[in-house]
């Protein structure tokens, strides 16, 4: 008797651990029975309410080998998150204070007048090339940054911190993504990221950084997964580094 293969035979689940315990045996002679048993622990990345499962055993005849399904069982999926009114209170009595005006007007306004144009003397002059020259220096600035803190991130991956440290680089990955495409990544879950992007790379490293973040699971693909997600954040910054180039429109400020 075989017991189920641990790498094929529990999709869409994934083998955590496997426990396996000494047989025993109850009665004697000719009546005995002989029990092998093993517990597995699964895990699952999927989002559905009801997922089922059906193991087989493979029992090994002297011609042939037959497969042996136990009945389909169902896992029920609950939501742990929870929302509620959110209760604001209100002051049941304000007092106003009514305060004198004290201020100069025709200082501000002339002030006002005196920058407003030396504003426009300096953007009929220089403000376009100023302005795009400065976009693209702080695009570069935040690009080196980031790069920066994601390699320190990915060198110090290892089994014991692949759940930590492999959260804390996807969560930088989404934001700067989601700050050069003007794209939702933060609030977007795995499938619809790779839907976006439209890369099979992205749709496997964004996978196995999921076995590490929610499974701990920390396997040779795992390094190689956090080099593919800063490589495509490297493409998004020349691509967005292009556009800014060769924009020709009034150029429209950044958040800094």
């Amino acid at each position: 008797m075989l017991f189920p293969d641990t790498a094929r035979q529990f999709a869409p689940y994934l083998v955590r651990a496997v426990d396996v315990y000494a047989t025993q045996t109850t009665g004697s002679g000719p009546t005995a029975i002989s029990r092998d048993s093993a517990v597995y622990t699964l895990l699952s990345f999927e989002t559905d309410s009801l997922q089922t499962l059906q193991v087989p055993i493979r029992l090994i005849g002297s011609t042939d080998c037959t497969d042996v399904y136990a009945p389909v069982d169902t896992v029920f999926l609950h939501s742990k998150l929870t929302t509620g009114p959110v209760a604001q209170t209100l002051a049941a009595n304000t007092t106003l204070v009514p305060l004198r005006q004290q201020f100069n007007y025709p200082v501000l306004v002339f002030v006002i007048a005196g920058l407003s144009a030396l504003a426009l003397l300096a953007y009929g002059l220089l403000g376009r090339i100023v302005a795009r020259q400065w976009r693209l220096y702080r695009l570069n600035r935040r690009h080196i940054r980031f790069i920066k803190t994601y390699n320190r991130l990915s060198r110090n991956l290892t089994a014991d911190t692949a759940s930590d440290i492999a959260n804390d680089a996807i969560v930088l990955w989404k934001k700067y993504l989601e700050r050069l495409d003007k794209q939702p990544y933060m609030s977007l879950t795995t499938p619809e990221i790779a839907e976006r992007i439209n890369d099979e790379r992205v749709t496997n490293a964004l996978r196995e950084a999921d076995r590490m973040i929610y499974g701990g699971v920390f396997t040779e693909h795992s390094q190689s997964a956090l080099r593919v997600l800063s490589d495509i954040a490297t493409v998004a910054y020349r691509r967005r580094r292009a556009v800014l180039q060769h924009r020709r429109t009034q150029p429209q400020t950044e958040p800094a």
